[in-house]
């Protein structure tokens, strides 16, 4: 699977990169920067724009549900059970106990940008997904399985010369060194492109 990613990266490299707009970088970077300077809970913009970006007020999340995603960001938690398991049991609008695994991997990346983030395209482009099935703790392992070897696979990735050579070649075209945007954030841009692209 992993060739099949670095040739289709490779070989679209243009295309990938033609497919993504400089306001995602843009805003990307503000909500970096901002998060950076304190705390967020009484930054409202912050968390505006936060959820516009990522599509939370479109997720049939529950405004608690929001409100205690801003509390574990604000808290720096990082650890996937914990951020999973308390998200789970606040109920959301249809008042239903859910797994929100991409959004705690986006809030674990807000918090440590060399963690990767979890989407419905990412989990398409590594064939890798989650079982919507079992209990909330056979979910929540599940989840933790899958975004381990995500983990392993953007570590992979990022040592190989063709992958290198298209983050070179979306810094050169956005203006961003590794100081606005780590590899790690790069690549979830790439991948999710080459994912729309396919």
């Amino acid at each position: 699977m992993i060739e099949t990613i670095i040739n289709d990266v490779s070989e679209n490299q243009d295309r990938i990169l033609s497919n993504l707009d400089c306001e995602s970088i843009v805003v990307y970077s503000f909500l970096k920067s901002e998060y950076e300077k304190g705390s967020i809970l009484d930054n409202l913009f912050f968390q505006f724009v936060f959820r516009s970006f990522y599509g939370m007020d479109d997720a049939g999340l529950s405004n608690e549900m929001k409100k205690g995603y801003f509390r574990l960001l604000e808290r720096k938690q990082t650890n996937l059970e914990t951020i999973l398991s308390e998200l789970y049991e606040v109920k959301n609008i249809k008042k239903q106990n859910t797994i929100q695994f991409s959004f705690a991997t986006k809030l674990m990346h807000t918090i440590d940008n060399n963690k990767p983030i979890y989407s419905s395209e990412i989990g398409s482009r590594t064939n890798n997904k989650p079982k919507q099935t079992g209990g909330k703790t056979a979910k929540i392992q599940s989840c933790i399985e899958v975004y381990n070897s995500l983990e392993i696979l953007y570590e992979d990735l990022k040592k190989d010369e063709k992958i290198k050579s298209a983050i070179s070649a979306f810094r050169f075209k956005f203006k961003v060194d590794e100081e606005k945007m780590s590899d790690t954030k790069v690549l979830d841009f790439i991948l999710w492109s080459s994912e729309k692209l396919r």
